[in-house]
């Protein structure tokens, strides 16, 4: 029994080979269902993926370096000098690190030399003025005198005046005396000693008229025609123009310019005391503006050469520079206001105040055989509105598209 069994399984099995031989189609339509399935799907992933990649936005370097452009932060830095003074450096209460003020006391050198002009300076200035008072005084003293003289000028000519007036009455007299006794001493009527007396007395008073002129007319050197015809017709000088008096008056002008002269020197003197304090001030070294003290170059006791740099300070006022195209030039043109973006996500408010070429190599170089041109490259600098917590070191990035 087991063996007819055996049997009739083989049998089977061999009838039933020939029947799966007969459909092998349906089993290879199968297989390609399966496999086309992931095809179909991962295909399907492509397509909408490269649809994102057209229609979205590109984060790639070269995309973002054209709508993206970045600049550091940075401070401007003042070096402070002593001003056309130098000396030994005898305080510093400047700190490095520390912030300042503006008109704070950065150092200060020696002010002993300075305060000897001052007061030398000072003292000349106090005997100049003491020279010219005492000059215009004395000028004031002059002219009165001079006044003084002229009066008793006048006066000692109206006596001159009445003394030829004299002379010339005596002579008068004497002149007809004497022409009487020519008419009697022909008739023998009187002696030849009173001929001569009288001819001797003529000739006496003719010679004091003419003394008499001449000192008259010494004294009124310089007078006019007429106030010498109102003396004689008058007998008064008042008001008379003499020589002497207007030589002395001009000599008294003369010392008025010596008063201007002196006037000038005291000018001098307190222009060179102006200098002195102002050379004073400059021996203090104080800050321009509010910043922070990056660096001392000296230290108490070295001598402070005129114009060196003494103190390094960093200001509030602080700029990135960013390069922008051709294309880009109108966004950041100078005086436009710009909105830029830190690290950290803070909006940072600032200004265009220069846009310059940039150096050659940072332009974009073409190609001629495809009719391509150089494109040049501009550098925007970017002055910020201070706000807290933007320093500079910092990076601030500036969309360049809209």
């Amino acid at each position: 029994m087991a063996e007819e069994r055996k049997q009739e399984q083989a049998e089977g099995n061999t009838a039933r080979a020939p029947a799966r031989e007969a459909k092998p189609g349906r089993a290879s339509f199968g297989k390609a269902k399966k496999l086309a399935r992931p095809l179909v799907f991962f295909g399907a992933l492509l397509v909408i993926g490269t649809a994102l990649i057209m229609l979205g936005g590109r984060h790639d370097a070269d995309t973002l370096a054209r709508t993206m452009k970045y600049g550091i932060l940075t401070a401007d830095e003042v070096n402070t000098a002593f001003e056309r003074v130098s000396g030994k450096l005898v305080s510093r209460p400047a700190v490095e690190g520390k912030r300042v003020k503006a008109g704070d006391v950065l150092m200060e050198l020696d002010p002993t030399d300075n305060a000897i002009a001052i007061r030398k300076t000072r003292a000349a200035i106090e005997n100049n003025r003491a020279a010219v008072e005492e000059e215009k005084r004395q000028i004031e003293i002059d002219l009165v005198a001079s006044g003084t003289t002229e009066r008793n000028a006048w006066r000692r000519i109206e006596g001159l005046q009445a003394a030829l007036d004299t002379a010339r009455s005596n002579e008068r007299r004497a002149a007809a005396d004497f022409a009487r006794a020519k008419a009697l001493i022909a008739s023998h009527a009187i002696s030849q000693s009173s001929y001569d007396q009288l001819k001797s007395a003529w000739e006496t008073a003719a010679a004091s008229v003419t003394s008499a002129r001449r000192a008259l007319d010494a004294a009124t050197v310089g007078a006019t025609r007429a106030d010498l015809s109102r003396l004689s017709s008058k007998g008064t000088a008042d008001g008379m123009r003499l020589s002497e008096i207007a030589d002395t008056r001009a000599s008294i002008r003369n010392r008025t310019l010596k008063v201007a002269q002196l006037e000038a020197e005291g000018r001098s003197l307190e222009a060179d005391l102006d200098a002195l304090e102002v050379e004073k001030n400059r021996l203090t070294l104080r800050a321009p503006e509010d910043g922070k003290v990056l660096k001392l170059m000296y230290e108490p006791g070295e001598i402070v050469p005129a114009g060196t740099p003494a103190v390094l300070l960093q200001t509030d006022r602080s700029y990135y520079e960013i390069y922008v195209s051709e294309r880009d030039a109108a966004r950041f043109s100078e005086g436009k206001d710009v909105v830029g973006t830190t690290a950290s996500g803070d909006k940072v408010k600032g200004t265009v105040r220069v846009l310059r070429r940039a150096p050659a190599f940072a332009d974009i170089r073409g190609s001629r055989e495809r009719g391509q041109a150089d494109l040049a490259s501009l550098i925007a600098r970017i002055y910020i509105v201070p706000r807290p917590g933007v320093v500079p070191g910092m990076t601030i990035g500036v969309k360049t598209d809209d």
